[in-house]
């Protein structure tokens, strides 16, 4: 039993129309797969529910029924008599009486009973199986966000480690704050810029920025500032400034650019280290 051949079948199997043979192959294969199969999960949420539409009994309608109904359309003719003239055609032969249609017997009922059965079951595979594709495609796009958001911060690294090959460079770990996940590593260059790559970040709504602090004793100075999507990754280089041994790199979550002071919760932050050689 294949994966492919699993997903194939789940919809049959959390409807229980596999013949045995194949049931128990789905169960042994989900057992021992290391793969994940989210599809059966999520065919199993939604697909038993289209089997739980009651079954429609036909009614025998009164025998009074079709008189009124006779009647009821003669006397709207009566009250409208062109409406009748237009109705009929002109060559129309005078109407004669047609013979009553037989009501379907008890089992032609349960004929048509189990037929409708049938095209349920027949339109819940259908649909099962529609939902199967989505359910994986859906999967292997989570994946493909996964792997796009890695090689983003993979890349921001790599500007990261460039910057920080540079004479007199230094480097920078962003450590989250209490109750934040913003990770990151940068490289304060030898003319002040900060080359920053993040990842973690929560996604900046409206005109919220993430601002970028050089702060040397208890003063915060600006250096730029950047926004992320719901990928929470970044690169950003800031302005140039004067970032001194003891100096602290640090990103605050503002709720508009332009601040000259920090107005929203600081979300990482970290102290350059030294260049290698240096013994600050």
């Amino acid at each position: 039993m294949t994966c492919e051949r699993a997903r194939d079948l789940a919809p049959g199997y959390v409807l229980d129309a596999l013949d045995r043979n194949e049931e128990v192959a789905v169960r042994a294969h989900l057992a021992t797969c290391p793969e994940r199969h989210p599809e059966f999960a999520a065919l199993g949420e939604v697909v038993p529910s289209l089997l739980e539409l009651g079954d429609l009994e036909l009614v025998e309608p009164p025998v009074s029924l079709g008189p009124r109904i006779m009647a009821a359309a003669a006397a709207d003719l009566g009250a409208h008599p062109r409406r009748a003239a237009e109705a009929a055609p002109a060559s129309a032969a005078p109407a004669t009486a047609s013979a009553p249609l037989p009501f379907p017997s008890a089992d032609e009922r349960e004929t048509r009973r189990l037929s409708q059965r049938a095209t349920r079951l027949d339109w819940a595979m259908r649909i099962a199986a529609v939902i199967a594709i989505v359910a994986v495609g859906a999967w292997g796009i989570g994946l493909q966000r996964q792997l796009d958001t890695a090689r983003t911060f993979d890349t921001a690294v790599a500007t990261v480690l460039q910057s920080a090959a540079q004479p007199g460079a230094r480097t920078v770990v962003l450590a989250p704050a209490a109750g934040a996940s913003a990770t990151g590593i940068g490289a304060v260059g030898p003319d002040g810029r900060v080359v920053l790559a993040m990842r973690g970040l929560a996604p900046t709504t409206g005109s919220q920025v993430y601002e970028a602090w050089v702060i040397v004793g208890q003063k915060p100075v600006a250096v730029g500032g950047f926004t992320a999507d719901a990928n929470g990754t970044a690169a950003f280089t800031t302005r140039a400034a004067d970032a001194p041994a003891g100096a602290v790199i640090a990103l605050t979550l503002e709720p508009n650019p332009g601040n000259t002071a920090p107005l929203g919760p600081v979300v990482s932050a970290g102290a350059p280290l030294g260049p290698a050689g240096a013994t600050s």
